[in-house]
Formats: C-alpha cells, structure tokens, sequence
C-alpha cells in the first residue's frame, strides 16, 4: 500500500513529464450558413441532426429589401434597353443620311467652284454666286452636323450597352443570390443545434446554422512539463468513458491556447498549453464537441497501433 500511494504521488507530480496524458475535445470540419441579405425567417425545412446532402433545402427567407433591389435594377435595365434601341434607329438613320449628305455638299462645292470661274469671267451675276455660297454653306454644315451626331450617337451606344451589361448582371447575380429565398445545403453533413425560428429577422452576415461535417479530429492540450517527443504519425489511444477509438497525430501545432473552461484548474491560474491535432477514424463512438482524453505513450514509446 505505500509503495502504491508513493508511486501515486510520484505520477501526480511527475507522470505528466513522461507519460501522455491530455485531454482534447473532438470536433468536425463546419459549414456556416449566413445570411447573404437581411430578411425574415418564414420557413424551417431541418431539424437539429438531420443528415443533409449537397442542394438539401434548409431554410425560406423573405426579403423586401432583395425584392426591391432586383425589381429597381430590373426597370433601370428596361430603361437602358429602350435607350440602346433609339440609339440604334438614330444610329442606322445618320448612317443611312451621311453618304446623301456628304454627296451633296461635294456637289456644291464642284458647283461652286465653277460659279467662281464663270464670276471670274463676268458671265453670272454676284446674286447668284451668293446663292451658291450659302446652299454650299449649309450642306456642309448639315455634313458636319451628321457626322458629329454620328460618333456622338457611337460612344453613347457604346455607355448605354456596357451600361446595361452591368445591370443584366447585377439582376443575374442578385436572382441567384436571393433564390427567392431558398437557402440550401453546400456540403453534407449533419445539422448542429443552433436553429432560427420563424419570424426571426436576420441582417447580412448572421449566422443562421451549422452543417457539420467531413473528417473527425481532434485538438489536444499538451501539459506544460512533458519531456518526450511527439511526432506527426504517432497513434494514441482516445477515450471517453467507456468509447474508445485509435487515432494519428497529424500536426503538433507552433501555437498554444487557452484550455477550456471544463479543463481548468480552478486552484491555479489560467492554463495555456501547446496544441497538436489528432485525426479521428471515419467511424469512431465519440459525439460533436465532445471531451476525451489522450493517452497510449511513454517516455516517447508508444504501444498504440
């Protein structure tokens, strides 16, 4: 019996140096559902531990706010499409009048060259030479006028089409993220407990559920005195009561961290221990965010295979 409560007493104050012992909590990889709008909760379509797929409906929102953008943006797109289409009648009419037009004051031009010649020669009288001038004026005046409205009417096609890209776009993107308010799953996994309720109102970024799923691991506090190895590779032995299940060390993290309420010595200060995370088999006994314990090596020998 003495020896045994000196051994006891020996592990309490030093075991932790040469022996494996840490506690760790066992987590899943995690899929944040949040809400991409403000809106209001109508339906719930999961309950906590349902098993979700990919494309699972989860939740139905209401958003005046969506509605209102879409349906703003929608009118604004009308709007730059009827522009774009009476810029293209104007565009296809200057078009169709800019060789007529440039036609006619090279006419006058050849026609008023001549006058010059004939006044030249006293065979018109100025009245009429005049009267070429002006005709000429105008037609050249009227050339220059088309084919300003011509490359105005090009560059302002040019804006209203970009514009109106960008709008169908926006309308595109905004459809789809509001899906008429459809929230689905994006991985499988299993539905955590924090649920809205309908009638709850939500505001971008609100966290609204969680799908945990994927790989199994776990994250383990090291004690502060141990002085073995531990090493990527190593298998340890993971307990919880009665649950048992073998796993691998897969990264002793450069970072320490505090330990969790449930791990504090309440007697001494705040803990905080180096962490190292262990992969989890696909099938082990242990629950979501569950405590266990690490145990399987000594003084850098480890039995678990």
């Amino acid at each position: 019996m003495l020896t045994t409560f000196a051994f006891s007493i020996a592990y309490y104050f030093i075991g932790g140096m040469f022996v494996l012992s840490a506690d760790g909590i066992v987590l899943n990889q995690r899929h944040i559902v949040s809400a991409s709008y403000p809106a209001t909760i109508v339906k719930v379509l999961v309950r906590e531990g349902d098993v979700v797929t990919g494309g699972t409906p989860l939740l139905q929102l209401e958003s005046f706010e969506m509605v209102r953008e879409i349906a703003e943006l929608s009118v604004r797109a009308s709007e730059l499409a009827v522009r774009e289409g009476e810029l293209r009648g104007k565009a296809e009419t200057i078009a169709e009048l800019l060789p007529l037009a440039e036609r006619t004051a090279r006419e006058f031009n050849d026609t008023v060259a001549r006058l010059d010649q004939a006044s030249i020669r006293g065979l018109i009288l100025a009245e009429r030479r005049d009267e070429a001038l002006t005709s000429n004026f105008q037609a050249t005046e009227r050339f220059a006028e088309l084919a300003a409205q011509a490359r105005l009417a090009e560059s302002e096609l040019r804006v209203v089409e970009k514009t109106r890209r960008i709008a169908s776009d926006a309308i595109s993107k905004m459809e789809a993220i509001y899906n008429e308010g459809r929230i689905s799953a994006a991985a499988a996994g299993v539905v955590g407990s924090k649920l809205p309720v309908p009638g709850q109102v939500v505001r971008l970024g609100d966290e609204l559920l969680q799908i945990n799923g994927g790989k199994s691991y776990l994250f383990a506090y090291l004690p502060d005195n141990y002085l073995f190895a531990i090493t990527e590779g190593m298998k340890v032995d993971v307990r919880a009561g009665n649950a048992r299940s073998t796993g691998t060390v897969e990264k002793v993290l450069p970072i320490a961290e505090a330990l969790p309420a449930e791990f504090q010595n309440m007697l001494r200060p705040r803990d905080r221990s180096r962490l190292i995370r262990i992969a989890l088999p696909e099938k082990h006994p242990f629950a979501m965010t569950q405590k266990v314990s690490v145990r399987g090596c000594a003084a850098g020998w480890c039995w678990v295979r």
